[in-house]
């Protein structure tokens, strides 16, 4: 059973899970700009890589929420909700991969500081910031499903896979779920990205002309992922 003050935290982090990861990368965007006046070197394939590692992540969130069944895997902020328990596919090897997804894919967004303190302290707020989330997620699924959730979790590692115990989803894959519902995620990846390159720019002193020659694939990346979720909010809004 919770402390009353733990599951007053874990249900704020839980409404804002959205926001406060991205205002503390705020402050990695700064780093970014000042370890490039300090006289780091930029590479611009570390950045790629960096991509295709948070891409990976993309992929993982992307696997879950295309299986799961009505009811989870939802982006609800105002309440815990859960209308089914989700035993296959990712669920069967972790309980929570969509934060673990999250991880893969906002660690990497970190290591664009270039900064190991930063990177560091973004570990620890992490673990901090899911753990609390995750005590009242499981409290609450806890008192809904019971000795079904308590036999499932008893087997199931919280955040380090066990492949072993893959189980395939009985479910079709759902690509417009995943359209409606990754749209946000998509944005953010490359908005965070256009952003870094943004910070770089300014701490080097780029003209504006080189930075558009330089960051074509940013800039791009960028205004179609930012397309696609107006377009998406549009579609929704009208189905």
């Amino acid at each position: 059973m919770l402390k009353q003050n733990d599951e007053k935290i874990g249900n704020f982090l839980f409404r804002y899970r959205g926001e406060i990861p991205v205002l503390f990368l705020i402050i990695g965007l700064y780093v970014r700009y000042n370890h490039y006046l300090a006289g780091n070197q930029y590479d611009s394939y570390y950045d790629y890589a960096c991509l295709f590692v948070s891409l990976l992540g993309l992929a993982m969130r992307v696997h879950a929420v295309g299986y799961s069944p009505k009811g989870t895997s939802g982006r609800n902020t105002g309440r815990q909700l859960a209308t089914n328990l989700n035993m296959t596919g990712l669920y069967s090897v972790v309980r929570h991969p969509l934060y673990l997804a999250n991880f893969i894919i906002w660690l990497p967004i970190a290591m664009l500081s270039y900064s190991t303190l930063f990177c560091l302290a973004f570990l620890i707020f992490f673990i901090w910031f899911y753990v609390k989330i995750i005590q009242v997620e499981e409290e609450y699924l806890e008192k809904k499903f019971g000795f079904m959730y308590l036999e499932w979790k008893h087997q199931t590692p919280a955040f380090f896979p066990n492949f072993h115990q893959y189980d395939k989803s009985y479910m079709a894959f759902n690509w417009k779920k995943v359209l409606r519902k990754e749209k946000n995620g998509i944005a953010a990846i490359f908005v965070t990205y256009f952003f870094f390159q943004v910070a770089h720019a300014l701490g080097s002193h780029q003209s504006v002309i080189i930075f558009l020659s330089e960051n074509a694939f940013w800039i791009i990346m960028m205004i179609a992922s930012v397309s696609y979720y107006f377009v998406m909010k549009v579609f929704i809004s009208k189905s």
